[in-house]
């Protein structure tokens, strides 16, 4: 594991149960086996259904699982989901919530970077939420581990926050640069020395490129709620005047980022 997501490792094991507690307090991942929808956003849902068809007794991994809101989301919809994150602390919040639901789901820590627990072409879909490219160093060696996990013609389908959104101080007015897009990080907190990336879009779309993957969809999407704007909750928002650009004009930019790249088949 490299030095950079050790130190994050070592964040989210310190942060778990703080998580824990703010996601009882939305209560969501209760519901979201059945209501997948929940799970997801920017589309992700539409082209998991759209590309990947139906994943009832399909072999899927959620990689930087986290809250594991789409893990539970997608065992729900009756796939064999295997769960990998880097924390051992939030998969065992997961964990044990899994089992509170009666959902079957395999739980693997590890490096999205190194995902050695995994064999390869072990998985007909792999996906990712928001959140996740924040914290990763390597996108090369992450893009390049989710296609060698990847069966020939499976699906890697991500969502996370659009690049366009990182510039921009964290306020809703008014709107004032921080920083360049191109100044990309590393940036360290103060407090607790984890490190996170604000990549642009070239240096997404260029490791997917270079590990293999063909692009098959791109979503850019806005907020659909306005709790995006209002704080880590998962409550609905109170605000919706912060949808309207000209109230809120962050909101005149894209949110959420979607892909779906392919794994191409193998030709005879």
């Amino acid at each position: 594991m490299n030095t950079v997501h050790e130190l994050n490792r070592r964040h989210w094991d310190e942060t778990a149960e703080g998580w824990e507690r703010l996601r009882d307090e939305d209560g969501l991942w209760r519901r979201c086996s059945n209501e997948p929808e929940l799970g997801f956003a920017g589309g992700a849902l539409r082209l998991i259904r759209e590309l990947a068809d139906d994943v009832s007794d399909k072999d899927v991994c959620v990689v930087g699982s986290g809250d594991n809101y789409a893990a539970f989301a997608l065992a729900g919809m009756g796939a064999n989901v295997t769960s990998i994150d880097i924390s051992a602390q939030q998969l065992a919040v997961a964990s044990k919530r899994a089992k509170q639901l009666g959902l079957a789901i395999t739980f693997a820590q590890a490096d999205a970077a190194n995902l050695r627990p995994v064999g390869d072409a072990q998985f007909d879909l792999v996906c990712s939420t928001n959140g996740f490219f924040t914290w990763i160093s390597d996108l090369h060696a992450v893009f390049s581990e989710i296609f060698r996990i990847l069966r020939p013609g499976g699906y890697y389908i991500c969502y996370d926050i659009h690049p366009f959104q990182r510039p921009w101080k964290d306020q809703i007015r008014p709107i004032e640069v921080e920083k360049p897009y191109w100044q990309t990080g590393p940036f360290r907190d103060a407090k607790d020395g984890a490190f996170n990336f604000n990549w642009t879009l070239a240096d997404i779309l260029n490791p997917l490129a270079a590990a293999g993957f063909s692009l098959r969809r791109i979503l850019e999407s806005p907020a659909e709620d306005s709790r995006f704007w209002q704080g880590y909750s998962y409550l609905p928002g109170t605000d919706e005047s912060l949808l309207d650009w000209s109230e809120n004009p962050r909101s005149a930019l894209p949110v959420w980022l979607t892909m779906a790249l392919e794994k191409p088949a193998r030709r005879y």
